[in-house]
């Protein structure tokens, strides 16, 4: 049984490697983010604002990563939607934008709290929207 399972392991380990030789595949990269991105959301759902920051943190980082740089989308689109690489990048911005505001906001001591979390889940949904806009600008559907 454990060499079943081994031997599964390195075929899917080996599969892996093969489809991702150039260590960076938009599928899995894309998955990792919108896991991340949830992490962010659970945070908001719990109101524990130090695991929502710190999500906040990897999640810039791996848009920054993974949609920052227009060569990496460009080499990972089909050809006939390599044009649309700077709408990638362009997320990428308005996206770092928006996690640099909802940073700021949950740190305002000024503002109450209602306020600041009724602030910073609507700048959430913005960011949310532009995950939207970009997929349905960029992939294909058929």
């Amino acid at each position: 049984m454990l060499k079943k399972v081994l031997i599964s392991g390195l075929f899917c380990l080996s599969i892996a490697t093969t489809a991702n030789a150039n260590g960076y595949d938009l599928a899995t990269n894309m998955k990792m983010l919108a896991s991340t991105f949830l992490s962010v959301q659970e945070g908001f759902l719990s109101n524990d604002k130090a695991s929502t920051l710190v999500a906040l943190d990897k999640f810039q980082k791996e848009v920054d990563d993974l949609l920052g740089d227009k060569r990496n989308i460009e080499r990972l689109l089909p050809e006939d939607l390599k044009h649309k690489a700077s709408m990638a990048t362009n997320t990428a911005t308005l996206m770092d934008k928006y996690v640099n505001e909802i940073r700021e906001d949950l740190n305002d001591k000024d503002m109450s709290m209602i306020d600041r979390q009724n602030k910073t889940q609507k700048i959430f949904l913005n960011i949310e929207g532009q995950c939207f806009r970009c997929h349905n600008m960029v992939r294909d559907w058929e």
